[in-house]
């Protein structure tokens, strides 16, 4: 019996589920580590380096906001008048 140990393919479109055999939280964390290349210590230096060249840092990028939208909100309550 041979083990597949290749990478689950990429969804095709998000939002979509993933096929059972390529869904991750259905498999046990061993099973998990050995798809994803890393172990219970983590990923090795080396590894780490090469994801971070391909996928960039794991960072979320920050929401930034209009200051002067809930300024006008304010102001727009302030001089409608309640029905």
């Amino acid at each position: 019996m041979t083990t597949d140990t290749k990478q689950p393919a990429a969804d095709p479109s998000p939002g979509t589920p993933p096929a059972p055999e390529h869904d991750l939280k259905t498999l046990p964390m061993a099973e998990v580590q050995k798809r994803l290349g890393g172990s219970p210590d983590g990923l090795t230096g080396d590894e780490a380096a090469k994801r971070l060249t391909q996928y960039g840092p794991n960072e979320i990028a920050e929401h930034k906001t209009n200051p002067e939208v809930p300024r006008v909100s304010r102001t727009v309550d302030t001089i409608t008048p309640l029905r």
